[in-house]
């Protein structure tokens, strides 16, 4: 297994914290909607324009953001340590945030990006369409799978979950029922506690078989159950 990329500055530590300050002010944004899309895909389309004006709002105000946008359904980026093209660059996650880290010493591995994959929360659509489950095999299993391999060579990224319906401790028990059933470890209770109208974070490390691993994943659930 290759070295885990570790930037000698933890250049890495302070874009996390400035994305995740965006996407906290972008879910708030989100929630300001009269009315949403029930649809993930037209969801994460709204989300990326919250992104860009949450990161224009930081920008002006001197509290951070980025001099570039993020990228919206991007496909995975070639790995230097893939010898040919991977299955995983076929792969879109639904957004990641990147910068070049120039204290690399090999300027292939210069390229950095947190990834963040969206996915929908509550009672199934459909008898065939089992969100919670979903949120897990359709969404965390893919920072954890080669075939996916969302995130490789980071040490970090993050989930968005729209709640839209159920109890959030329900769909926590439901998520980590899905989780646990393919060998992935529970969701911790949240971080900043249920936000009811709001965002919470919850977190946990999960093990891959490629770099870097353990890898932590955060969550970020924003409840949507009151629009519409």
């Amino acid at each position: 297994m290759s070295q885990p990329r570790i930037s000698r500055l933890h250049i890495w530590e302070k874009h996390e914290r400035r994305v995740v300050d965006i996407l906290m002010l972008a879910l708030s944004i989100l929630r300001k909607n009269d009315i949403l899309p029930q649809s993930e895909v037209l969801l994460n389309r709204e989300l990326y324009f919250c992104l860009l004006e949450a990161n224009h709002m930081l920008w002006e105000s001197g509290a951070g953001g980025f001099s570039h946008p993020p990228t919206p359904e991007g496909h995975n980026p070639a790995d230097p340590d893939d010898e040919q093209r991977a299955i995983r660059e076929n792969k879109i996650p639904d957004f990641y945030w990147g910068y070049v880290d120039h204290s690399e010493p090999d300027p292939r591995r210069g390229a950095r990006n947190y990834v963040i994959e969206c996915k929908r929360l509550g009672n199934p659509p459909r008898p065939d369409w089992i969100l919670n489950q979903n949120y897990v095999n359709k969404g965390v299993r893919r920072f954890i799978t080669e075939e996916h391999g969302y995130a490789k060579g980071e040490k970090s990224g993050a989930m968005v979950g729209y709640v839209q319906s159920m109890e959030l401790d329900e769909i926590l028990h439901e998520v980590n029922s899905a989780a646990v059933s393919v060998g992935i470890p529970e969701l911790s209770t949240p971080i900043n506690a249920w936000q009811v109208s709001g965002t919470c974070q919850l977190a946990h490390q999960v093990n891959r078989t490629f770099s870097i691993s353990p890898f932590q994943l955060t969550h970020f659930w924003v409840d949507l159950r009151s629009i519409n």
